[in-house]
């Protein structure tokens, strides 16, 4: 398994980051949707990530994604670290045709998979990625809990 620095990540790195996800979604579907909707939700080891197309007529689809995307989100996850804090567990990047971005980073809210991981790997993910109790919200202490019980 590949490991990649934890924090440090400066602003600007991680602009180059996102800028370098959402060239790789627009080279793999150039012609797909007036707005491209990705999703890379993670903890520990196990990831989920998905893309959709919003169409001018008003419809979604899923739509194919890259693999390349996976690995720079990992390293995007791992430098975006913030001592005490952790990092994201969600991220929903929005791309506006032509070229226009947003980024959103949920460090708090439950990830919402489609098949739950188990709870150990929650465990692990703080071990990875460690949080002061006032950044451990409810759910995940819970399933801090659900792991040790097993």
């Amino acid at each position: 398994m590949a490991r990649y620095p934890i924090g440090g990540i400066n602003p600007i790195e991680q602009q180059e980051f996102l800028k370098e996800i959402g060239g790789e979604i627009l080279d793999f579907q150039p012609d797909k949707g007036e707005q491209l909707i990705y999703e890379n939700k993670a903890v520990a080891g196990y990831v989920s990530d998905n893309l959709s197309a919003m169409h001018a007529e008003g419809y979604s689809e899923m739509i194919d994604c890259p693999v390349s995307v996976l690995a720079l989100c990992k390293k995007l996850r791992h430098g975006m670290y913030q001592e005490g804090k952790g990092t994201w567990f969600t991220m929903t990047y929005t791309i506006t045709r032509p070229s226009s971005f947003t980024v959103d980073f949920n460090y708090d809210e439950q990830p919402k998979f489609q098949f739950a991981p188990d709870p150990e790997l929650y465990v692990e993910d703080l071990k990875r990625f460690p949080r002061d109790p006032e950044h451990i919200p409810d759910w995940l202490q819970e399933k801090l809990r659900e792991a040790e019980q097993e």
